[in-house]
C-alpha cells in the first residue's frame, strides 16, 4: 500500500509572497463582511455585485450571511448573486431552507431548483452536480422514475409523457414526481439531459441508484450529512440544543468560568465558510456599547481585535443553538435575528451578574468566558425565580396554592404566569403599563423587578390567608367570579371606614354607596388603615415582612393602592352604586 503520508513543504521565496497575498485577501474580504453587516440588506447587496471580484466575494461570504442577504432582499431580485455561487453553498441554502426537522420538504427543495436554474442554466447544472451524492439522488427520484429497457420495463401508464433516453438507449427516464409541478419537471429534465452531456457515467450510475436505492435510507443518510454541517454553525439537532437550557448555578458559574472556544479559521477556495463573526444576523445596535454585552465587547474591541471577533461568532453560535432548540425554522431569518437579540440580552444578564454589577469586570470577565456559558447564566437565573414561585406555591399556609395564583392583581398574576412557563418568561407589563407581551428576563433590572413582583405576591396571598381569606372561604365562587386580593382588602377596608365590622363578604349596592361617601373623608381612611394595622401586626412574620412593623408597613402600602383604586372608581359613579359593575371591591 502506498504510503499516505503527507508533508508540509518549506516555505520558499517563491511561496512567501503568494501566502501572503492570500493572506492580506483573505482579511480584505473579511473587513468587507464587516462593514456591510450593519448596512440594510439592498445595499449589502448593492456593495457585493458592484465589485470587480464579485463571485471571489460571493463564494466566500458565509452561507448564512450570504442566505440571510438574499432572503431579506427577496430570492427573486438576486438571481445574478445564486449563479455565481458555489455548490458548497447551494448545498447551505438547501441545509437551512429544503427541510423541515428531519424529513425534506419536496415543496421548498423543488422551488429552489427552478430558481437556480433561473439564475443560469448551466451553472445550477455545475451545482446540483456538487451536492451530497445521496440528496441528489433523492431529490432525483422525487421526480422521475427509471426503466430499464434492456430488462424489458416499460411504464406502467400507455401515455409516457415528459421523458428522456440516455444515449445508450437502455435507461428510459420518465419525469413525473410528488410535486406535480410541471416547471420543476422541466428542470429536472434539463439538469439530467445537460448532465449527460458533461458526465454520461456518472449519469448511469446515477439511474442505477435511481432503481434500487429506498427514498427511506437517502433520506436518512442526507439528514446525518447535514446535521453534521449545521452543527458546525451552531444548529444541533432539536433534543441535543436544548440542553442549551439546562439549569447551571449562577453561584458556582462565578467560581469557575468556561474557557472561550476558537474562532474558525477563514475558509480557503470554495470551502463555505463557518466564521459568524461578520453576521447580519447579529444584533449589533446593541454591541454598539448601549447594552450590557456591547460596552464589554467595546472595551475588548480597543485592546484585541481578534478576541473581540471571537465574542461575535460565539454569540451567533450561541443564538443559533437556542433558534434550534426552540424547533423555529432554520430558514427564517427574521426569527432568528431575533433571537440573536434575545441571546445577547441573556448573556448580557449573565454577564452582569458575574461581574456583581461592576462594570469594570465586565471586559475581563468576557474575555475569558464562552458566551454559551453567559447564556446559560442567565436563563437559570429566570429559573431559579421559576424555582422560588413553586416553592412558595406549595408552602403550606401561603395563600398561593389551588387557586391562589388566580386571586394576584394584575399585573402579579401575570408575572406568575410568565415565570411558570417552562423557559420562564417576563410579562411587559410589569415594568411598562402600556405592554401586554411575555419576553425573556433582558437584565439584572427586571430581574429584580421579577422578583420584588414574586415577593409582593407572595406576602399579599400571605396576608389575605392570615385574614380569613382561605382557599376554602371561596370553594363555591367559580374561577371567573373569583375575587382578587385587591378586591377582597377592598371589601375589608370600605366595612372598616363606614364603622362595620371587617369581614371578606361581598358588598352590597348601599354599602358601596356609603363607602364612597367615606373613601372621600381622609378620617374615614385614617380609621381603616388604624383598624387594618391592628389587626395585621400581631400576623407576623409573613413572606417579606418578619416583624410586625414590616408587616404594618407593607400592609399599608398595599391598602393605599387597593384605596386609590377604589375611591377613583367609585367617585366616578353618579347616584346609587350598582355592585355589578364595580371592579376594585368584591361587591355582590
Amino acid at each position: 500500500m502506498a504510503d499516505k503520508t503527507t508533508t508540509t513543504a518549506p516555505t520558499t521565496p517563491d511561496t512567501a509572497p503568494a501566502k501572503t497575498a492570500a493572506a492580506t485577501a483573505r482579511h480584505e474580504l473579511w473587513a468587507l463582511y464587516r462593514e456591510i453587516a450593519t448596512l440594510p440588506a439592498k445595499q449589502r447587496l448593492d456593495r457585493i455585485i458592484s465589485r470587480k471580484d464579485t463571485m471571489r466575494v460571493v463564494r466566500q461570504m458565509p452561507v448564512l450571511d450570504l442566505y440571510a442577504t438574499l432572503r431579506e432582499v427577496g430570492v427573486d431580485d438576486c438571481l445574478e448573486v445564486l449563479e455565481l455561487m458555489s455548490p458548497a453553498q447551494v448545498q447551505g441554502f438547501l441545509d437551512l431552507d429544503g427541510w423541515r426537522k428531519d424529513r425534506v420538504d419536496p415543496t421548498s427543495m423543488a422551488v429552489w431548483l427552478k430558481t437556480f436554474f433561473a439564475a443560469n442554466v448551466e451553472r445550477a447544472v455545475g451545482q446540483l452536480r456538487g451536492l451530497d451524492l445521496e440528496l441528489l439522488t433523492l431529490l432525483v427520484k422525487m421526480h422521475c422514475k427509471v426503466y430499464d429497457l434492456t430488462l424489458d420495463e416499460q411504464p406502467e401508464e400507455p401515455e409516457v409523457g415528459r421523458h428522456t433516453l440516455t444515449p445508450d438507449q437502455r435507461f428510459l427516464i420518465v419525469f413525473g414526481g410528488v410535486t406535480g409541478d410541471e416547471a420543476t419537471q422541466a428542470v429536472m429534465q434539463q439538469f439530467l439531459e445537460r448532465l449527460m452531456a458533461r458526465d454520461m457515467l456518472f449519469v448511469l450510475r446515477l439511474c442505477e441508484a435511481l432503481r434500487w436505492e429506498l427514498p427511506s435510507n437517502l433520506e436518512e443518510d442526507a439528514l446525518r450529512w447535514r446535521n453534521a454541517r449545521l452543527a458546525d454553525l451552531g444548529f444541533l439537532p432539536t433534543e441535543e440544543a436544548a440542553a442549551v437550557f439546562a439549569y447551571l448555578d449562577p453561584d458556582k458559574a462565578r467560581a469557575q468560568q468556561a474557557p472561550p472556544s476558537r474562532r474558525p479559521a477563514p475558509a480557503k477556495d470554495d470551502a463555505v465558510s463557518t466564521d459568524l463573526t461578520t453576521s447580519p444576523l447579529l444584533p449589533w445596535g446593541l454591541l454598539d456599547g448601549s447594552a450590557v454585552l456591547g460596552k464589554a465587547l467595546a472595551v475588548i474591541d480597543e485592546h484585541d481585535a481578534l478576541a473581540g471577533d471571537r465574542v461575535r461568532h460565539e454569540l451567533m453560535l450561541t443564538a443559533n443553538r437556542v433558534h434550534a432548540a426552540d424547533a423555529q425554522d432554520l430558514g427564517d431569518s427574521d426569527a432568528l435575528k431575533e433571537t440573536a437579540r434575545r441571546v445577547t440580552s441573556t448573556a448580557g444578564t449573565g454577564l452582569a451578574w458575574l461581574a456583581e454589577g461592576d462594570e469594570s469586570r465586565l471586559a475581563p470577565l468576557l474575555s475569558v468566558t464562552n458566551v454559551l456559558q453567559l447564556f446559560r447564566v442567565g436563563h437559570s437565573l429566570s429559573l431559579k425565580l421559576r424555582t422560588d414561585l413553586k416553592a412558595r406555591v406549595s408552602a403550606k399556609g401561603s395563600g398561593l396554592g389551588g387557586r391562589g395564583l388566580l386571586r394576584l392583581d394584575a399585573p402579579l398574576r401575570e408575572v406568575a404566569a410568565g415565570l411558570l412557563r417552562v423557559r420562564p418568561v417576563l410579562f411587559g407589563g410589569l415594568t411598562n403599563a402600556k405592554r401586554v407581551d411575555y419576553r425573556p428576563i433582558e437584565s439584572l433590572t427586571e430581574l429584580a423587578a421579577a422578583a420584588a413582583a414574586l415577593s409582593e405576591a407572595g406576602f399579599r396571598a400571605g396576608l389575605l390567608e392570615r385574614l380569613g381569606a382561605t382557599e376554602a372561604a371561596f370553594a363555591d365562587v367559580a374561577d371567573d367570579a373569583l375575587p382578587s386580593h385587591g378586591m377582597l382588602l377592598g371589601a375589608w377596608l370600605a366595612r372598616a371606614a363606614t364603622g362595620g365590622v371587617p369581614s371578606f363578604a361581598p358588598l352590597n349596592g348601599a354599602v358601596l354607596t356609603a363607602a364612597r361617601a367615606a373613601l372621600a373623608d381622609e378620617r374615614a381612611i385614617a380609621l381603616a388603615l388604624k383598624t387594618l394595622d391592628a389587626a395585621t401586626r400581631p400576623l407576623a412574620p409573613l413572606p417579606g415582612a418578619q416583624d410586625g412593623d414590616a408587616v404594618v408597613t407593607r400592609s399599608r402600602t398595599f391598602a393605599r393602592a387597593v384605596l386609590d383604586a377604589a375611591r377613583a372608581e367609585l367617585a366616578g359613579i353618579k347616584g346609587d352604586v350598582d355592585a355589578r359593575f364595580v371592579a376594585t371591591i368584591y361587591a355582590r
